[in-house]
């Protein structure tokens, strides 16, 4: 006599169910883990651009300019849709003359927005030659789509050009600002 080696209808549907619901609990904490880790990576391509402003400035012993830039040939657009970096020669925010593009990245972030605070509401940031920031400090704020400030993310700029990145100090889940104030999504 053969024995019976495989389920019953009602084994599979059961089983069936359970990996649905098993997957549907999973779901939202592997998406909010995805939104986190989107921002995470925004700002590290930032601040990877930031150093490697210094670092071009002060080898090449002439300014660098960080910019918005959508196409990655010009200064313009949002932070969230790319960043372009080149030796800027006289400063003006412009490739010409013997201007050379050291980087450029598209597509900082899909699902969330970058913002640029700073003083004198510049939308680039300058290097000098000594790889100091030109007259500036501020900081690039990141907001997922859903606004959820847990998800929110800063890397604070100071004039010097060195780089932190705002962390939860009061344990509540938000991270706060240079001035000790949970950061906002608007």
């Amino acid at each position: 006599m053969i024995g019976n080696r495989g389920f019953t209808i009602l084994e599979l549907c059961i089983t069936l169910a359970l990996v649905c619901v098993l997957t549907g609990l999973a779901a939202a904490p592997l998406q909010s883990f995805v939104a986190a880790k989107e921002g995470d990576l925004a700002l590290r391509s930032l601040n990877e651009l930031i150093l490697t402003a210094r670092s071009a400035a002060a080898k090449n012993g002439r300014g660098v300019t960080l910019c918005p830039s959508s196409t990655g040939l010009q200064c313009g657009g949002t932070w969230s849709s790319g960043a372009m970096l080149f030796l800027d020669r006289n400063f003006d925010r412009k490739i010409n003359q013997d201007d050379i593009i050291l980087r450029a990245r598209s597509e900082l972030s899909r699902q969330g927005s970058i913002t640029w605070r700073a003083f004198g509401n510049r939308q680039y940031l300058q290097v000098d030659a000594r790889g100091f920031m030109r007259h500036q400090s501020g900081n690039f704020s990141y907001c997922d789509a859903s606004g959820d400030p847990q998800l929110a993310r800063q890397l604070v700029v100071n004039s010097a050009g060195r780089v932190r990145v705002a962390v939860d100090s009061d344990g509540d889940g938000v991270r706060e600002n240079s001035r000790g104030k949970a950061l906002e999504c608007k």
